[in-house]
């Protein structure tokens, strides 16, 4: 067990260290506002204008689908960490609370070795997805990053990600640096291609450690739900068994606001990720399909940038849903529970209350319920979309034809 909480203090930090650098860890005693102010603000900026790039980028080939959809799933990546920025920065209040409120507790009943096994039961799961996804992030980062340095040996400078410039460079440099600048390949193209590594280190921690942050706030819930279940489950009638239940109410109280705080936070956030998910699976399906000819690193590409989008839809839906199941398996704890022979109807009375609570869920705004079932149906949805691409194709060969 000793081992498991080390496992759970490196995935906590591993997050945060995400959240600091992104400018987004509501924490200004440690780190101070100005701080995580700027921070945001450059993450902020990068993604804004590598989005606006991207976007021109989509909208001059708006007629050549295969170029399109190319362009589409950098546009969505940077698109969704300037919502992310926004969104978070926005819910530091809320970020804070659930740091003070549900984290605090979590860390208090895990320095209780008895309530360990409850507490992390399911940390496995949660730090597997947090490290393929922290690491699928990073790949498709540094793939991107590859694209100039691997062309630069056929003489050909090419941007990071497909994007268009708001401004002209090739032909703006002064007579001074002319030579140095054809030497390097460009000073102002490989300044932007720095520019856009930065942007790709800010889009790896803001969305690594945004959707992460979600899941560990995810696995608090869960463990304390199961560490409920095990009181209510061991609950029996005595003397004093209205503090004990008093205390397994206040506990479950505060876990519902917590649910409720975290629904704030990310809701719309999850919704806003079964839509892009939905548009940039089917952009990666077109290009599968579409593309005649395949480099290595297309390929790798293509595989990296769907597995993570795949694991990015399925951990919300699995995060929504292992709270659903572990607050019912909550109920049914109290349900088994010594109550029925308990020969008191003032403790029975008080199990019935508890037991006609509904179980906890994730309500993203009223739109949806976060359970399993969202992840089929994003496939599905991108499914769809790429048939109506290609209806789009063809209509658009015909009429160029």
């Amino acid at each position: 067990m000793e081992e498991k909480l080390k496992k759970y203090k490196k995935y906590q930090c591993y997050i945060k260290y995400l959240l600091v650098c992104s400018g987004l860890w509501p924490n200004s005693k440690k780190y101070p506002n100005a701080f995580r102010i700027f921070l945001s603000m450059c993450v902020g900026f990068s993604a804004i204008f590598i989005s606006f790039g991207t976007l021109l980028f989509c909208l001059n080939n708006a007629t050549n689908i295969n170029r399109l959809t190319s362009g589409l799933g950098p546009f969505m990546s940077f698109f969704t960490v300037t919502v992310k920025v926004i969104f978070l920065s926005l819910h530091q209040r809320d970020l804070q609370s659930l740091n003070e409120g549900l984290s605090k507790y979590f860390a208090r009943d895990l320095e209780i070795p008895e309530f360990r096994l409850h507490l992390l039961a399911h940390l496995p799961t949660f730090s597997m997805f947090f490290y393929i996804f922290n690491y699928s992030v990073l790949m498709n980062v540094v793939l991107y990053a590859l694209v100039p340095l691997s062309l630069i040996s056929h003489g050909k400078y090419v941007r990071m990600y497909p994007q268009v410039m708001p401004f002209s460079y090739e032909l703006g440099a002064d007579f001074i640096f002319i030579v140095l600048i054809y030497l390097i390949g460009g000073l102002v193209h490989w300044l932007i291609y720095v520019f856009e590594v930065i942007s790709g280190f800010f889009l790896w921690c803001s969305t690594s450690g945004g959707d992460s942050v979600f899941g560990m706030y995810s696995l608090h819930i869960v463990g304390e739900l199961k560490l409920l279940s095990h009181r209510f489950k061991n609950l029996k009638f005595s003397n004093n068994y209205k503090c004990e239940l008093k205390y397994c109410i206040d506990r479950h109280i505060e876990l519902m606001k917590a649910k409720q705080t975290l629904e704030r936070i990310f809701g719309f956030l999850a919704i806003h990720l079964s839509i892009s998910c939905a548009f940039v699976l089917c952009a990666l399906i077109f290009q599968a399909t579409e593309t005649k000819h395949f480099t290595v690193l297309k390929v790798c590409y293509l595989i990296c940038y769907s597995f993570l989008k795949l694991v990015q839809a399925y951990s919300y839906a699995w995060f929504g849903n292992i709270i659903y199941v572990e607050s019912q398996i909550c109920l049914d704890s109290i349900y088994n529970a010594y109550w029925t022979d308990s020969g008191s109807v003032e403790f029975m009375n008080d199990v019935l209350i508890i037991l006609s609570q509904k179980p906890l869920r994730f309500n993203a705004k009223g739109v949806m319920i976060l359970e399993l079932n969202v992840f089929s149906k994003i496939v599905n949805t991108s499914v769809s979309y790429f048939f109506l691409l290609r209806t789009l194709e063809e209509t658009l060969n015909v009429t160029s034809s």
